[in-house]
């Protein structure tokens, strides 16, 4: 038997996308090859999806995690992957729906002596190891500094974080205009900023700006090196694989080297969805 392209496949209702999303990640940043389908949107682009999710939940899938609430049992599409899961199951005649519970909903076609977990009992990081305690995967098997970096989906925001943690990293955006920022640390006036992730294209800086509003013409910056290095009350400039451009202003630098009580990024930021490099109608605060 061929060997399945996913180890586990997620189905859930779109009510739960936050929390599934997040149980993705951690399986993904554990090398755990998932069917999410927020991954996946390049890939399924063009395709049926009736005969793409059928695969994914009833042949190219190792277990599925089948998340239940309300919505998952009246909704059109849970429906149709739930009925290939249970197909595959029926054929298996052993595990391979692992029920994960909103509510107490009943799932037509279940049996209902299967065992769950509760979803209100785990984290999504918790629900996350106890998946890949199912699959076999150790714990430890990947690299610690392998996790999910912190992330802000909304198109802008203000940040505060510790940079000392994750490799410095930071998720502003999501999809196409997803940014990874990455930062180390320069001094209590000024940081580095890297061009490193495979999110990103290029850095600038914005010389002259003293807002992201001052920011009119992000393409003609100077995106040629690694790394760059803001002052505090600077604005940097991020360009994405996409195309898409994000403004970032510095707001605040905490470093322990220099008495602080931690190291700690402060920025806003703001991200042009239109694809345009002009941040004149962004509103500082």
């Amino acid at each position: 038997m061929n060997r399945p392209k996913y180890q586990v496949a997620l189905s859930f209702a779109g009510e739960e996308r936050d929390y599934v999303e997040e149980v993705a990640r951690h399986l993904r940043a554990r090398s755990i090859p998932v069917f999410y389908d927020g991954f996946e949107k390049v890939e399924l682009w063009g395709q049926s999806g009736v005969e793409a999710f059928h695969e994914a939940f009833a042949r190219a899938s190792a277990r599925v995690v089948m998340f239940i609430s309300a919505a998952y049992v009246s909704k059109a599409w849970p429906k149709h992957e739930r009925r290939s899961a249970l197909s595959r199951m029926i054929q298996e005649q052993g595990k391979y729906v692992l029920p994960v519970r909103f509510d107490e909903s009943d799932v037509p076609g279940l049996p209902t002596d299967i065992l769950y977990l509760s979803a209100r009992d785990y984290t999504p990081k918790q629900l996350a190891v106890m998946i890949a305690n199912e699959l076999g995967v150790r714990a430890y098997a990947g690299k610690a500094s392998h996790v999910p970096p912190p992330r802000m989906t909304s198109p802008t925001g203000e940040v505060v974080f510790d940079y000392s943690g994750h490799d410095g990293r930071y998720i502003i955006g999501s999809g196409t205009i997803e940014f990874e920022t990455m930062w180390t640390k320069a001094s209590d006036t000024s940081i580095h900023l890297y061009n490193d992730p495979p999110s990103i294209n290029g850095i600038a800086l914005a010389h002259g700006c003293e807002s992201i509003s001052q920011v009119k013409g992000a393409e003609s910056l100077d995106y040629t090196s690694r790394t760059r290095t803001p002052s505090l009350g600077q604005v940097a400039v991020l360009r994405n694989t996409e195309g898409f451009y994000a403004a970032v202003h510095v707001l605040g630098i905490k470093d322990v080297k220099r008495r602080d009580d931690r190291d700690e990024l402060r920025f806003r930021y703001a991200i042009q969805a239109d694809g345009s490099d002009s941040f004149a109608e962004f509103v500082d605060l």
